[in-house]
């Protein structure tokens, strides 16, 4: 007999409530007596309760936005399983075509390498294909995004897509295509976030957006595992603009002999991160896609203190900062508004004066021991900047001006016993190629190669070239002014008139998209010289140091 509550539910609807919910008893099934990772271990759920609703879930379409191993991977591999064994075709994205061999042979065969139930379903079926694949009655198609080819002839039930915002967008929009013919038509979507509103965010967006919320200990309220709420506090300037980040738990010290705790913001107690008892909370209740948020700080076997030290290098760093929501926190990071301020500058002045004219400043001898660097901007004039390299890598402005000659870039360098040098190689190419050969000082070229694609350095050392992402060279100079290494003297906000300041302050960080339809992080322009040559002569800094970066290949 039929429950009440399911009389009125369309046959087609029992159909796929039925479909889920035999999905979910054999992906627990899976999960809790049979599966273990690429490590050979088995499932561990008491370490881990925030997962156990995902296995539970009987949701047609998911949504799992989360930090790097938060074994949202891990659920995708046995729910595939899952699926397939209880006779769904499955149809798996990856980003490219590299990739999903590499998933298929690290995550799905060696899986099954390691669990005889999964070789006992295999039994006679075939398997060893990387793109196709039985599992029981099932079959799971392994494509990749960037492949349209791909995206043709297989009719699916259930739409598994890995690393969202890694994959080729128009494409996916094909992957819907494969599913239309379906009583079914489930979807998975899985992801690290990278952009707010884009990929894996914008779908999360649109779901129910559930977010994991633990009791505190003292009060028994439920809080929202939020870093920025429970973990640390902001202290900002008279801008507005956040100086410096502390942690809640301000009994805590290195070497303590446990971790940071999480504080409740109700009463100030400590919250039970590793409670039984955590739940999960829809913040969107209306939506019927169910959506998780998972970041690191969920599990308990992850370490805040180590989060906390990831935090503190990144804070100053917006390339880092980036890192450590996506990768740690499981959030889209945009830094949209990231912009020096005056009272950021302010942060870097040192008791010193220069000597301010119309054009230039420097320091009163009108000379310097050296070592100094020197950074150039070439357009309708020269704009300089010239540091004597300090302790702790720190560079303190000796010149900062602008220049109409080469020849007086040659004086400069003699004057200020100049090492090393960096100058934009647009848009005076020859201009640039007769100073590097004749000036008294070793000359690189500095030549942006795109904007917020590539975090690489790459040194020519037949061209003397240095090939840089603008984003990301823009981020470091920016890291540099936040971690107070770019000294400047007390009366810097007379240089050029106050032009200075505005040249220094005037790009906002933001995200824009290419002709592609692709998103990325990028500085705007404007009447910007001082900062890049301030950013050239930081290049220059790191040539003296030979502070050369893991990512950097010499060529």
């Amino acid at each position: 007999m039929i429950h009440d509550a399911l009389r009125d539910i369309p046959v087609s609807d029992l159909k796929v409530l039925e479909k889920l919910l035999l999905i979910r008893e054999t992906r627990i099934t899976f999960a809790q007596d049979h599966h273990v990772n690429t490590r050979g271990e088995r499932m561990e759920f008491s370490q881990y309760p925030h997962i156990r609703d995902l296995y539970n879930s009987t949701a047609p379409e998911l949504v799992l936005q989360g930090s790097v191993q938060c074994f949202k991977s891990e659920w995708a591999v046995i729910d595939q399983f899952a699926c397939a064994y209880t006779g769904l075709s499955v149809f798996v994205v990856v980003p490219k075509y590299e990739i999903r061999n590499t998933y298929v042979q690290n995550r799905v065969n060696r899986c099954v390498e390691n669990v005889p139930e999964y070789k006992k379903i295999i039994g006679s079926g075939f398997f060893d294909s990387v793109a196709l694949k039985s599992f029981g009655p099932g079959t799971i198609k392994y494509v990749s995004s960037n492949s349209l080819a791909d995206f043709k002839e297989y009719p699916a039930d259930v739409l598994i897509v890995e690393e969202v915002d890694e994959c080729n967008d128009d494409n996916l929009g094909y992957a819907q295509d494969r599913l239309r013919a379906s009583p079914y038509q489930f979807r998975r979507y899985i992801g690290n976030p990278k952009i707010s509103g884009h990929g894996i965010n914008a779908l999360y967006n649109t779901s129910d957006q559930r977010e994991w919320f633990v009791p505190c200990l003292s009060c028994g309220k439920y809080s929202m595992v939020d870093w920025f709420k429970t973990v640390v506090t902001d202290i900002r300037d008279k801008d507005g603009a956040v100086v410096e980040y502390r942690l809640r738990d301000s009994d805590w010290a290195v070497g303590c002999r446990r971790d940071i705790r999480m504080i409740c913001p109700e009463c100030g107690g400590i919250l039970d991160r590793g409670s039984i008892a955590g739940r999960w909370e829809p913040q969107n209740p209306n939506s019927s896609v169910e959506g998780y948020h998972i970041s690191m700080m969920c599990a308990p076997v992850n370490s805040l203190a180590s989060m906390w030290a990831r935090f503190q290098r990144a804070v100053i760093d917006p390339g880092l900062l980036q890192k450590f929501y996506n990768s740690d926190l499981g959030l889209p990071y945009t830094a949209i508004g990231n912009k020096l301020s005056q009272s950021l500058l302010d942060t870097c002045t040192r008791d010193y004066h220069f000597e301010v004219g119309p054009d230039y400043a420097c320091v009163p001898a009108d000379s310097d021991p050296g070592p100094c660097s020197m950074g150039v901007d070439v357009g309708g004039v020269l704009d300089v900047r010239i540091s004597h390299i300090g302790d702790r890598g720190t560079r303190r402005a000796v010149f900062i001006g602008k220049v109409k000659r080469i020849d007086d870039l040659h004086d400069l360098i003699l004057r200020y016993n100049v090492e090393k040098v960096v100058i934009d190689s647009m848009p005076e190419a020859t201009l640039v190629q007769d100073f590097q050969e004749t000036a008294f000082a070793d000359v690189w070229a500095c030549r942006y190669v795109g904007d917020g694609t590539d975090k690489r350095r790459k040194y020519d050392t037949v061209t003397r070239t240095i090939h840089i992402d603008r984003t990301e060279a823009l981020d470091r100079s920016f890291a540099k002014i936040r971690q107070q290494k770019n000294l400047l003297p007390k009366n810097y906000a007379s240089i050029l008139g106050g032009h200075y300041v505005s040249e220094m302050c005037v790009p906002v960080r933001g995200v824009v998209e290419d002709s592609s339809g692709n998103m990325r992080y990028e500085w705007s322009s404007g009447v910007d010289h001082q900062r890049h040559c301030d950013t050239y002569d930081m290049l220059a800094a790191d040539l003296m140091a030979d502070s050369v970066i893991d990512e950097v290949s010499i060529e």
